[in-house]
């Protein structure tokens, strides 16, 4: 595992053509009360790592900023949403892996953590693989690959449904506190919709009707979010992240 922007430029100049560089990517927003606005950067920098690792890849700075999540997914309007729009990060994605793709990094993997970033990521790989046909760029989330079985076993365990596990949810909350147990407050991860309920639906409206809106930014349920349940939850990640990147880059030969 090497860090791009702690390599000279001859030991770029040696790694750039072999092996994987991982982009991870984030967002800057509210989670509730009880997880740090920087969640989703640092649950894509965790398993940035862990995938470097496990594949000897090359990890390049992270993007921190992504493109705002709507008000209803948040629970409401809080402080905190340091967003950029849809255009300047489709600009700022592409820019990034065409740049990549110039200096002869064929193989980026993408770590994305804010799903509200999905579409314009997948723009930017459309446009970067159009103009160099011979790269290759995957986009994967943790919430992707931590496989169906294993979450629905997590929600026959807790009692926890996975209609009330989303965003800042029980899983995110728990990984969160795996990864960053400081940055972490699960002591109020318990203001959840059983306490202040909030209408749910699945299209989005502007302005969020006060029906909407919670007084804590938890829609969804947290109370049941540990650090034990996250770190379950982190090694299921890994080792499924880990295999979807050599299935699709053709690194089955290197399982180890």
């Amino acid at each position: 595992m090497m860090l791009l922007a702690e390599l000279t430029w001859p030991d770029f100049d040696i790694r750039r053509h072999h092996g994987l560089v991982i982009v991870p990517i984030g967002a800057v927003e509210p989670h509730g009360p009880h997880l740090p606005l920087g969640a989703d950067t640092m649950i894509s920098d965790y398993f940035a790592h862990r995938l470097a690792a496990d594949l000897d890849a090359t990890i390049a700075p992270t993007i921190g900023y992504g493109v705002a999540t709507a008000p209803q997914r948040l629970g409401g309007v809080f402080p905190g949403v340091l967003a950029i729009s849809g255009t300047t990060f489709t600009h700022l994605v592409t820019e990034i892996l065409t740049a990549l793709a110039e200096h002869g990094a064929q193989q980026v993997v993408i770590v994305n953590s804010a799903i509200d970033n999905l579409s314009y990521l997948c723009e930017a790989a459309r446009i970067v693989t159009a103009t160099f046909t011979d790269a290759r760029i995957m986009i994967v989330a943790w919430w992707d690959v931590v496989g169906e079985p294993f979450r629905n076993a997590l929600a026959a365990e807790t009692g926890v449904a996975r209609t009330d596990d989303h965003h800042a949810g029980m899983v995110e909350s728990s990984l969160t506190m795996h990864i960053a147990p400081g940055a972490a407050r699960p002591d109020l991860a318990g203001t959840d919709p059983a306490v202040s309920p909030a209408r749910r639906f699945s299209y989005d409206v502007f302005p969020l009707p006060p029906d909407a809106a919670t007084s804590s930014g938890i829609v969804y349920t947290a109370h049941k979010a540990s650090a034990e349940i996250g770190a379950r939850v982190a090694e299921q990640v890994a080792h499924e992240m880990t295999a979807a990147v050599r299935l699709e880059f053709g690194l089955e030969a290197a399982r180890r």
